[in-house]
Protein backbone atom coordinates (compact mmCIF):
# COMPACT_ATOMS: atom_id res chain seq x y z
CA UNK A 1 0.00 0.00 0.00
CA UNK A 2 1.49 3.11 -0.81
CA UNK A 3 1.59 6.00 1.33
CA UNK A 4 -1.47 8.15 -0.76
CA UNK A 5 -3.57 5.00 -0.98
CA UNK A 6 -2.78 5.01 3.22
CA UNK A 7 -3.84 8.34 3.34
CA UNK A 8 -7.12 7.68 1.49
CA UNK A 9 -7.49 4.64 3.56
CA UNK A 10 -7.16 6.86 6.74
CA UNK A 11 -9.43 9.82 5.24
CA UNK A 12 -12.59 7.45 4.34
CA UNK A 13 -12.16 6.07 7.91
CA UNK A 14 -12.48 9.17 9.61
CA UNK A 15 -15.57 10.21 7.87
CA UNK A 16 -17.72 6.89 8.17
CA UNK A 17 -16.57 7.70 11.98
CA UNK A 18 -18.02 11.08 11.55
CA UNK A 19 -20.71 10.12 9.70
CA UNK A 20 -21.65 7.94 12.49
CA UNK A 21 -20.92 10.02 15.04
CA UNK A 22 -23.38 12.15 13.83
CA UNK A 23 -26.11 9.72 13.05
CA UNK A 24 -25.74 8.85 17.01
CA UNK A 25 -26.05 12.49 18.04
CA UNK A 26 -28.89 12.90 16.02
CA UNK A 27 -30.58 9.69 17.11
CA UNK A 28 -29.69 10.38 20.85
CA UNK A 29 -31.41 14.55 20.44
CA UNK A 30 -34.39 12.91 18.58
CA UNK A 31 -34.89 10.73 21.53
CA UNK A 32 -34.53 13.57 24.06
CA UNK A 33 -36.91 15.29 22.08
CA UNK A 34 -39.59 12.43 21.93
CA UNK A 35 -38.75 11.78 25.80
CA UNK A 36 -39.82 15.73 26.37
CA UNK A 37 -43.36 15.20 24.26
CA UNK A 38 -44.40 12.66 25.76
CA UNK A 39 -43.77 13.33 29.34
CA UNK A 40 -46.33 16.58 28.04
CA UNK A 41 -48.05 14.52 26.65
CA UNK A 42 -48.50 12.37 29.73
CA UNK A 43 -49.20 14.97 32.26
CA UNK A 44 -51.52 16.92 29.72
CA UNK A 45 -55.08 17.01 31.33
CA UNK A 46 -58.49 17.35 29.90
CA UNK A 47 -59.51 19.58 33.24
CA UNK A 48 -59.46 23.18 32.89
CA UNK A 49 -58.44 23.68 36.11
CA UNK A 50 -55.17 21.87 35.75
CA UNK A 51 -52.79 25.17 35.82
CA UNK A 52 -50.13 23.59 33.62
CA UNK A 53 -52.21 23.23 30.59
CA UNK A 54 -54.98 26.03 30.92
CA UNK A 55 -54.30 29.64 30.34
CA UNK A 56 -56.13 32.39 30.87
CA UNK A 57 -54.75 34.55 28.23
CA UNK A 58 -53.45 33.24 24.69
CA UNK A 59 -49.78 31.43 25.09
CA UNK A 60 -47.04 33.65 23.59
CA UNK A 61 -49.88 35.35 21.33
CA UNK A 62 -51.00 32.02 19.99
CA UNK A 63 -54.41 32.28 18.27
CA UNK A 64 -55.38 28.75 16.71
CA UNK A 65 -55.41 24.93 18.53
CA UNK A 66 -54.56 21.80 16.54
CA UNK A 67 -57.12 19.13 17.93
CA UNK A 68 -56.92 15.75 18.36
CA UNK A 69 -57.77 13.14 20.91
CA UNK A 70 -59.26 15.31 23.04
CA UNK A 71 -55.74 17.17 23.76
CA UNK A 72 -55.94 20.94 22.22
CA UNK A 73 -52.40 22.23 21.19
CA UNK A 74 -52.16 26.03 21.22
CA UNK A 75 -50.17 27.49 17.65
CA UNK A 76 -50.17 30.50 15.83
CA UNK A 77 -51.67 31.20 12.44
CA UNK A 78 -48.76 33.10 10.62
CA UNK A 79 -46.74 30.83 11.21
CA UNK A 80 -48.99 27.67 9.79
CA UNK A 81 -50.22 30.06 7.26
CA UNK A 82 -46.46 30.81 5.83
CA UNK A 83 -45.50 27.54 5.86
CA UNK A 84 -48.16 25.69 3.72
CA UNK A 85 -50.74 27.06 1.31
CA UNK A 86 -52.93 24.30 2.50
CA UNK A 87 -53.06 25.83 5.58
CA UNK A 88 -53.45 29.58 4.94
CA UNK A 89 -56.57 28.20 2.64
CA UNK A 90 -57.94 26.44 6.02
CA UNK A 91 -57.47 29.42 7.78
CA UNK A 92 -59.50 31.41 5.57
CA UNK A 93 -61.88 29.03 6.13
CA UNK A 94 -61.63 26.82 3.06
CA UNK A 95 -62.56 22.71 3.61
CA UNK A 96 -60.01 20.32 3.32
CA UNK A 97 -60.32 16.58 3.77
CA UNK A 98 -58.97 15.59 7.52
CA UNK A 99 -58.67 18.95 8.76
CA UNK A 100 -62.35 20.09 10.28
CA UNK A 101 -62.43 23.18 11.60
CA UNK A 102 -64.71 24.91 14.46
CA UNK A 103 -65.01 28.25 15.71
CA UNK A 104 -65.86 29.07 19.51
CA UNK A 105 -65.64 31.70 22.16
CA UNK A 106 -62.07 30.94 22.36
CA UNK A 107 -61.19 31.07 18.65
CA UNK A 108 -60.49 28.77 15.69
CA UNK A 109 -59.66 24.74 16.24
CA UNK A 110 -58.79 22.53 13.54
CA UNK A 111 -59.25 18.81 14.25
CA UNK A 112 -56.71 16.35 12.80
CA UNK A 113 -57.83 13.14 11.39
CA UNK A 114 -55.41 11.22 13.69
CA UNK A 115 -54.73 8.24 15.79
CA UNK A 116 -52.88 10.34 18.41
CA UNK A 117 -52.14 13.63 19.81
CA UNK A 118 -48.54 12.94 19.57
CA UNK A 119 -49.05 13.35 15.72
CA UNK A 120 -49.48 16.68 15.98
CA UNK A 121 -46.32 17.58 18.79
CA UNK A 122 -44.46 16.10 15.77
CA UNK A 123 -46.25 18.20 13.22
CA UNK A 124 -45.85 21.26 14.99
CA UNK A 125 -42.12 20.32 15.22
CA UNK A 126 -41.54 20.11 11.73
CA UNK A 127 -43.82 23.60 10.77
CA UNK A 128 -41.80 25.79 13.91
CA UNK A 129 -38.19 24.02 13.72
CA UNK A 130 -37.67 22.42 9.88
CA UNK A 131 -36.90 19.16 12.27
CA UNK A 132 -38.69 15.85 13.03
CA UNK A 133 -37.80 13.63 16.20
CA UNK A 134 -37.70 10.34 14.10
CA UNK A 135 -39.90 8.16 16.49
CA UNK A 136 -40.25 5.66 13.92
CA UNK A 137 -36.89 5.12 13.94
CA UNK A 138 -36.34 1.72 16.16
CA UNK A 139 -33.36 2.88 18.33
CA UNK A 140 -35.45 6.50 19.41
CA UNK A 141 -38.89 3.95 20.11
CA UNK A 142 -37.36 1.42 22.26
CA UNK A 143 -36.22 4.15 24.41
CA UNK A 144 -39.84 5.99 24.33
CA UNK A 145 -41.36 2.90 24.85
CA UNK A 146 -39.64 1.88 27.74
CA UNK A 147 -40.07 5.06 29.34
CA UNK A 148 -43.92 5.72 28.88
CA UNK A 149 -45.35 1.67 28.54
CA UNK A 150 -48.54 3.34 29.54
CA UNK A 151 -48.69 5.47 26.52
CA UNK A 152 -49.39 3.17 24.45
CA UNK A 153 -48.12 4.61 21.72
CA UNK A 154 -49.11 2.97 18.45
CA UNK A 155 -45.50 3.89 16.56
CA UNK A 156 -46.63 3.02 12.73
CA UNK A 157 -50.26 4.92 13.17
CA UNK A 158 -48.63 7.74 14.50
CA UNK A 159 -45.84 7.60 11.63
CA UNK A 160 -48.59 7.23 8.82
CA UNK A 161 -50.53 9.30 10.48
CA UNK A 162 -48.30 12.23 9.93
CA UNK A 163 -47.61 11.32 6.11
CA UNK A 164 -50.66 11.53 5.48
CA UNK A 165 -51.14 15.00 6.92
CA UNK A 166 -47.43 16.29 5.25
CA UNK A 167 -49.60 15.38 1.99
CA UNK A 168 -52.62 16.90 2.32
CA UNK A 169 -51.13 20.12 3.64
CA UNK A 170 -48.54 20.05 1.16
CA UNK A 171 -44.89 19.46 3.56
CA UNK A 172 -43.16 18.12 0.56
CA UNK A 173 -39.67 18.03 2.42
CA UNK A 174 -41.67 16.05 5.78
CA UNK A 175 -43.07 13.43 3.38
CA UNK A 176 -40.28 13.00 1.42
CA UNK A 177 -38.48 11.67 4.90
CA UNK A 178 -41.29 9.83 5.88
CA UNK A 179 -40.47 7.29 3.54
CA UNK A 180 -37.37 5.78 5.23
CA UNK A 181 -37.99 3.39 7.77
CA UNK A 182 -35.33 4.95 10.03
CA UNK A 183 -33.23 8.57 10.65
CA UNK A 184 -31.92 10.36 7.67
CA UNK A 185 -31.28 13.92 7.36
CA UNK A 186 -33.82 15.99 6.20
CA UNK A 187 -34.22 16.65 2.37
CA UNK A 188 -34.08 20.66 2.73
CA UNK A 189 -34.80 23.06 4.57
CA UNK A 190 -38.07 25.97 4.05
CA UNK A 191 -38.08 27.77 6.81
CA UNK A 192 -35.93 30.57 6.38
CA UNK A 193 -37.52 30.97 2.64
CA UNK A 194 -40.88 30.86 4.02
CA UNK A 195 -40.47 33.82 6.79
CA UNK A 196 -38.22 35.66 4.80
CA UNK A 197 -40.38 35.68 1.93
CA UNK A 198 -43.26 36.87 3.93
CA UNK A 199 -41.26 39.75 5.27
CA UNK A 200 -40.51 40.61 1.80
CA UNK A 201 -44.05 40.88 0.67
CA UNK A 202 -45.39 42.68 3.84
CA UNK A 203 -42.98 44.88 5.34
CA UNK A 204 -44.00 47.98 2.64
CA UNK A 205 -47.48 46.63 1.98
CA UNK A 206 -49.83 48.92 2.02
CA UNK A 207 -52.28 48.14 3.22
CA UNK A 208 -50.33 45.69 5.93
CA UNK A 209 -51.92 42.33 6.29
CA UNK A 210 -53.92 41.43 9.41
CA UNK A 211 -50.67 39.19 10.21
CA UNK A 212 -48.74 42.49 10.46
CA UNK A 213 -49.91 43.65 14.09
CA UNK A 214 -47.54 46.26 14.45
CA UNK A 215 -46.20 49.23 13.13
CA UNK A 216 -42.37 50.20 13.81
CA UNK A 217 -41.94 53.88 13.30
CA UNK A 218 -37.90 54.28 12.51
CA UNK A 219 -36.60 57.87 11.67
CA UNK A 220 -37.05 57.11 7.90
CA UNK A 221 -39.47 54.96 7.61
CA UNK A 222 -42.66 52.75 9.13
CA UNK A 223 -42.27 48.80 8.66
CA UNK A 224 -45.14 46.45 9.19
CA UNK A 225 -44.21 43.32 11.14
CA UNK A 226 -45.60 40.41 13.10
CA UNK A 227 -45.50 40.44 16.73
CA UNK A 228 -45.37 36.93 17.00
CA UNK A 229 -42.07 36.45 14.99
CA UNK A 230 -40.32 39.47 16.35
CA UNK A 231 -41.06 37.88 19.89
CA UNK A 232 -39.92 34.71 18.64
CA UNK A 233 -36.93 35.84 17.77
CA UNK A 234 -35.44 38.94 19.70
CA UNK A 235 -35.55 38.71 23.55
CA UNK A 236 -35.76 42.19 23.46
CA UNK A 237 -39.06 42.05 21.43
CA UNK A 238 -40.31 38.89 23.97
CA UNK A 239 -39.67 41.13 27.14
CA UNK A 240 -41.69 44.13 25.24
CA UNK A 241 -44.24 42.19 23.89
CA UNK A 242 -45.08 40.26 27.59
CA UNK A 243 -45.64 43.90 29.07
CA UNK A 244 -49.16 44.10 28.92
CA UNK A 245 -48.91 47.35 30.53
CA UNK A 246 -46.29 48.51 28.50
CA UNK A 247 -48.18 47.36 25.26
CA UNK A 248 -51.39 48.72 26.36
CA UNK A 249 -51.09 52.38 25.36
CA UNK A 250 -49.83 51.24 21.74
CA UNK A 251 -52.30 49.94 20.43
CA UNK A 252 -54.48 51.92 18.48
CA UNK A 253 -58.21 51.55 18.56
CA UNK A 254 -59.71 49.04 16.58
CA UNK A 255 -63.56 47.98 16.47
CA UNK A 256 -62.53 44.71 16.16
CA UNK A 257 -60.62 43.87 19.14
CA UNK A 258 -56.92 44.28 19.77
CA UNK A 259 -55.63 47.26 17.28
CA UNK A 260 -52.32 47.47 16.21
CA UNK A 261 -48.97 48.09 18.30
CA UNK A 262 -47.32 51.25 16.98
CA UNK A 263 -43.54 51.62 18.44
CA UNK A 264 -41.67 54.02 17.78
CA UNK A 265 -37.67 53.63 17.34
CA UNK A 266 -37.04 57.15 15.30
CA UNK A 267 -33.36 57.06 17.05
CA UNK A 268 -32.68 54.20 14.35
CA UNK A 269 -32.68 53.92 10.30
CA UNK A 270 -34.22 52.12 8.06
CA UNK A 271 -30.73 51.25 6.57
CA UNK A 272 -29.33 49.08 9.15
CA UNK A 273 -32.25 47.89 10.57
CA UNK A 274 -33.18 46.07 7.76
CA UNK A 275 -29.88 43.99 7.96
CA UNK A 276 -31.05 42.97 11.34
CA UNK A 277 -35.01 42.28 10.55
CA UNK A 278 -33.20 40.26 7.48
CA UNK A 279 -31.43 38.52 10.48
CA UNK A 280 -34.76 38.06 12.42
CA UNK A 281 -36.84 36.42 9.77
CA UNK A 282 -34.07 34.36 7.73
CA UNK A 283 -31.90 33.80 10.50
CA UNK A 284 -28.83 33.83 8.08
CA UNK A 285 -26.16 35.88 8.71
CA UNK A 286 -23.63 34.35 6.37
CA UNK A 287 -23.97 37.23 3.19
CA UNK A 288 -25.16 39.71 6.07
CA UNK A 289 -21.92 42.42 5.92
CA UNK A 290 -21.01 41.19 2.28
CA UNK A 291 -21.41 44.85 0.87
CA UNK A 292 -18.55 45.84 3.67
CA UNK A 293 -16.12 42.83 2.43
CA UNK A 294 -16.59 43.85 -1.30
CA UNK A 295 -16.18 47.35 -0.40
CA UNK A 296 -12.95 47.16 2.00
CA UNK A 297 -11.80 44.25 -1.09
CA UNK A 298 -12.48 47.33 -4.02
CA UNK A 299 -10.44 49.25 -1.59
CA UNK A 300 -7.41 47.48 -1.10
CA UNK A 301 -6.93 46.50 -4.87
CA UNK A 302 -7.47 50.33 -5.45
CA UNK A 303 -4.45 50.79 -3.20
CA UNK A 304 -2.37 47.70 -5.08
Amino acid sequence: MSSEDFDRENMRIKVDEDEEDDSSNSVTNDTAVAIRMCTILGRWRRDDNDSLFSWSEPLVGSDVWLVAGGIEVPAHSIVLALRSDVLSRVLRGDTIPGLRTQKDSNGLKIHLDVRHPLTIFLLLQYIYTDEVAAIWDARVARAVKDKFPDLDLPIGNIKSDLKTLADTIDLQPLSTLLNSASKIPMPSRTLSTHLLTYFSNTYNASPPPPSCDTTLILADKEVSCSSVLLRSRCPFFEAMFGDKDWIAPREEDSHSGRGRVVIKMEHLKWRPMKLVFKYLHGGKEDDLFDYHRQFIFLMSESKS
